[in-house]
């Protein structure tokens, strides 16, 4: 390992423990044969996060906070998973299958906006995203055209993001100084938190020449999760299996794919109940989303409950108002839950 990586990766060790528990969120995105494209995501936090799932309709008027917010109408009706009351637009994919993700990132810099810049909350952004594009292509073309000030309003947790389309193309996004730097990768990609994905990527390079597959690391660190989670999507098959396609419910090979990513994502987990007094890192894995791109389905699976749920986004009227369910309830649910959602005073 050279000296700067070294220093990268001591940076990322000594970071880790310092930050809030916070720290430990998984992304990734598997892009498989058939134009399958699925990702995952862990949630991570030494608290209940009050889940709840909101379906959010087209040809609504938003904003955002700050002194000069953002304000647009919806194009794209969405499903999102917020968390913290309502309070942070967390996951989601909309009607056009664009899939939007936030994690902790302690390195962001959000700086101060000037009078003439217009502003968007961090932990509103997602629902920006998701309201107004279809593609990442089209995503990356008007967030770099229309310069936006990224601020942190009411939350003092730096973030940022990973957006996938049906094509398999994603953008990273991270924030320095209240601008975006935005870094596009196509297919099978990861993030993780600290250090900076650039960072993160040098680290790789050494992790990848010494045959990934083999020696993937285990704690878990936001590096050695990144490390992790990179090895298992090389080692995941991206055609059919017909030795196990009989335990996957109507042979279906988008279903396949699903469980191998929820099978990699909870490879990446923290075990429910952990405490934080020793690790700060080792925040529990409240639960697991996985969404299937080109199917619109979204599925999340509870750590805290014997449940797996989804949602069809395919069933759903986007004209109507705006609709919730809690999955932070305790209650058992299983199975398709779409219609139960129920509509939003």
């Amino acid at each position: 390992m050279d000296k700067k990586v070294i220093a990268l990766f001591c940076s990322a060790i000594l970071s880790a423990g310092t930050l809030s528990s916070s720290d430990a969120c998984t992304r990734v995105t598997w892009a498989a044969k058939d134009n399958v494209v699925v990702t995952g995501r862990n949630m991570d936090w030494d608290k209940d996060d009050k889940l709840q799932l909101h379906i959010m309709p087209a040809k609504v008027q938003r904003s955002s906070g700050g002194d000069n917010p953002l304000s647009w109408n919806a194009k794209y009706g969405s499903v999102v998973a917020w968390s913290f009351d309502g309070q942070v637009a967390n996951s989601g994919m909309n009607e056009k299958g664009l899939q939007a993700d936030l994690l902790y990132l302690g390195e962001a810099k959000y700086g101060q906006a000037s009078p003439a810049e217009k502003t968007l909350e961090a932990k509103t952004f997602i629902q920006y995203v998701l309201d107004n594009f279809a593609t990442v292509e089209e995503a990356e073309k008007a967030l770099k055209s229309e310069p936006i000030h990224m601020i942190s309003k009411g939350m003092h947790a730096g973030l940022h993001y990973m957006v996938t389309d049906r094509s398999g193309a994603n953008m990273i996004i991270e924030i320095a100084e209240g601008k975006l730097k935005i870094y596009p990768k196509a297919g099978n990609a990861v993030m993780t938190n600290d250090p900076s994905y650039e960072s993160m990527l040098k680290i790789y390079d050494y992790y990848k020449e010494k045959d990934l597959a083999r020696n993937m690391p285990g704690s878990p660190h936001s590096v050695d999760r990144f490390m992790r989670a990179a090895g298992w999507l090389e080692q995941i098959s991206p055609d059919k299996m017909n030795t196990i396609i009989n335990l996957v419910p109507g042979k279906d090979f988008a279903m396949q794919v699903r469980m191998s990513v929820l099978s990699v994502m909870r490879t990446l987990s923290t075990p429910f109940a952990i405490s934080t007094e020793r690790n700060p890192e080792n925040s529990t894995t409240l639960w697991r989303g996985i969404s299937d791109l080109k199917n619109n389905i979204m599925m999340f699976d509870l750590a805290g409950s014997p449940s797996t749920v989804w949602v069809d986004l395919n069933k759903i009227d986007f004209s109507q108002g705006e609709r919730a369910l809690s999955l932070s309830d305790g209650e058992i649910k299983q199975g398709d839950v779409t219609r139960q959602f129920t509509p939003v005073q």
